[in-house]
């Protein structure tokens, strides 16, 4: 029975981290790429969780949410842009107006401060069922059937990533997020490459809360409270366990582990009974916190070695 438990937890955590991984990945586009910190995330999050509720209650086909939600979201992202580029509205304010902006249109759009929609009409069904007729028990098919979808998801996703930014253009973005002055003096039209990256990122963020918001069986206007420190999680994670010196490629596929690791460990630490769920958000702080914190404590073991070596 323990066992059973255990692996529940386990896929659970496989399939939530896949879905989830999406935010970090978006997250990664602007902080590490750009170098610039993004808080349109929480409010692109939840404006894709709600206009993928609305379309699946009005009888929309889930493969249109996820066209639309992202576009939704990277509408948040050039909003956030353009304040940021032509207003030279300081970029942290930028996503905090846009999220602002993004709380009253979520309400507009549900027409409430809540939505569901028929769990038939998710994009989880069509697998769920499948598996079901193969011999497979509801629940595992329905946690099965969030990993099938997250990997198709992620490997698409990522194939057009690693496209886009091992062209000319996308290494103009990368140029202007390690050196903007010296992209610039180089012919980089740096606020075309600024308005793209977020662009990209919160298309991509839209679309996780799409997909999350199917897992979650529904939307309320407060669904994006709390992901960027989800994102910003499992980004760290994986960067810590992400070897020095590889490609955006590796870095993209470490930061999907991270999102896995950390859902197993919240997941863990909730089914062995230390913690109860009205913790996880303080678990989730800890998490985040320890780290941020490696890389630094990292950098002092290293010194010490050397100034003993030196000795």
């Amino acid at each position: 029975m323990a066992i059973d438990i255990f692996l529940t937890s386990i896929y659970g955590s496989l399939g939530q981290g896949l879905l989830y991984a999406l935010v970090a990945i978006g997250i990664f586009m602007s902080l590490r790429v750009m170098k610039k910190p993004d808080l349109t995330v929480e409010g692109t999050f939840a404006f894709g969780s709600v206009i993928a509720m609305t379309m699946l209650n009005g009888g929309a086909h889930y493969a249109t949410t996820l066209i639309v939600a992202p576009i939704g979201g990277s509408a948040a992202g050039l909003a956030t842009a353009l304040m940021h580029t032509k207003l030279k509205i300081d970029g942290i304010i930028s996503g905090l107006l846009v999220t602002m902006a993004l709380f009253s249109l979520n309400l507009f759009v549900m027409g409430g401060s809540t939505i569901s929609a028929p769990l038939e009409s998710f994009i989880f069904a069509p697998s769920r069922e499948w598996l079901v007729a193969l011999g497979m028990q509801p629940f595992n098919a329905l946690l099965w059937s969030y990993i099938i979808v997250g990997a198709i998801t992620l490997i698409v996703v990522i194939t057009a990533l690693y496209f886009i930014y091992s062209t000319a253009f996308g290494l103009s973005i990368r140029a202007t997020g390690d050196n903007e002055y010296m992209a610039c003096s180089n012919g980089v039209n740096t606020d075309s490459r600024k308005i793209t990256s977020l662009v990209i990122s919160n298309a991509i963020t839209g679309l996780a809360g799409a997909l999350v918001a199917q897992q979650q069986s529904g939307a309320n206007v407060n669904s994006g409270v709390g992901v960027l420190i989800i994102g910003l999680a499992a980004l760290v994670i994986g960067e810590v366990i992400t070897p020095k010196n590889v490609s955006m490629l590796t870095r993209l596929l470490f930061i999907v582990l991270g999102s896995f690791i950390y859902f197993s460990c919240i997941s863990l630490v909730i089914v062995s009974g230390l913690l109860s769920p009205d913790w996880t958000r303080l678990l989730t702080a800890i998490l985040a916190l320890g780290a941020l914190c490696v890389p630094k404590l990292r950098e002092i073991y290293l010194k010490k070695r050397i100034e003993k070596v030196a000795k």
